[in-house]
């Protein structure tokens, strides 16, 4: 999760620097924005795709979003095994 969350900060800045270096500062600007955007929608994607649909409408960190990518997908996490332990509050007793 640490190695994604730090290519997600660094890889805009690198080629934003590296294209300010090689083409002049306002394409390195340009490149830097656009390499934002693009990490942005890849995060709302995930968030999308990853975040259990009941917390979507709260507000997550770009860390929060990539510990839950990483505990579904690359640790192998069964978020449906976890909804069939969590009980149903419509089902308790009153």
């Amino acid at each position: 999760m640490i190695v994604l969350r730090t290519a997600f900060s660094a890889v805009p800045l690198l080629l934003g620097v590296w294209s300010g270096a090689e083409f002049g500062w306002f394409y390195g600007l340009l490149v830097w924005i656009a390499a934002v955007f693009a990490g942005l929608i890849l995060l709302s994607k995930l968030k999308l795709t990853y975040v259990p649909l009941n917390q979507h409408e709260l507000s997550h960190s770009s860390t929060a979003i990539l510990k839950w990518f990483v505990a579904l997908r690359l640790c192998g996490y069964d978020r449906n095994s976890q909804a069939a332990k969590s009980p149903d509050i419509s089902e308790a007793p009153r």
